[in-house]
């Protein structure tokens, strides 16, 4: 007969996910992961091995639910759609994804990223290894982006960094104010300002269709 198992997976998960999230990455020790989790140090250690090993555990189940999810995977980028719109729709569904699941805290990874250095050893190189994961991502997406948009003139200045910024700009101003409808404008009016043809696409695709349905609001 098996051994009955001892907690239910997603409940300690999700309860380690928002003591990291809460608390920081380097403010979080073993014995705040136990208390919040309400388990038993040993099934702690049975089950995720070390600190480390549940923060590898968490990060990945935080990404499921990240709007980053397929870029930082290597996965599937919208290649049935024009580049550009999957930008657009990025910005967007992060805006959302911050306002619905930071509710303040901003994003855990950028959250990490920021405030870990190489003195934090393995959680800082699983952070990195993340960050690389997200940079691939981006700079997969936006040399499609530059080949299907080389015929047009007004393409503009679009780079990796400013995607970045635009991005962890969110994440950083969503513990300020995290409201969705704030932080999409924020995002689409960084875009706009990159090229006239993100500004073009965003009033034909965006803001008329949320203007109408008032999901979008002007700054």
């Amino acid at each position: 007969m098996g051994r009955p198992k001892e907690f239910d997976s997603e409940t300690v998960l999700e309860a380690a996910t928002n003591c990291f999230w809460s608390d920081g990455i380097v403010r979080t020790s073993i014995s705040s992961l136990v208390d919040a989790m309400k388990i038993q140090r040993s099934s702690f250690y049975n089950s995720f091995g070390s600190r480390e090993g549940i923060l590898a555990t968490v990060l990945d189940r935080y990404l499921e639910s990240s709007p980053l999810h397929d870029l930082m995977k290597g996965g599937a980028t919208g290649e049935d759609q024009q580049p550009d719109l999957v930008l657009v729709d990025l910005i967007m569904d992060f805006s959302h994804f911050l306002a619905d699941k930071g509710r303040g805290r901003g994003c855990l990874i950028f959250n990490g990223l920021s405030e870990l250095n190489t003195e934090d050893l393995q959680s800082y190189e699983l952070f990195q290894d993340q960050y690389a994961n997200l940079t691939a991502g981006l700079s997969r997406l936006i040399e499609r982006i530059r080949k299907e948009g080389s015929g047009s003139s007004d393409m503009g200045s679009l780079s990796l960094h400013h995607v970045l910024t635009i991005l962890i700009g969110l994440a950083h101003y969503s513990k300020l104010d995290p409201t969705e409808n704030r932080l999409a404008t924020i995002g689409l009016d960084q875009l706009s300002g990159l090229s006239p043809h993100f500004a073009k696409l965003i009033d034909r695709e965006v803001r008329s269709r949320s203007s109408s349905e008032g999901l979008l609001m002007q700054a």
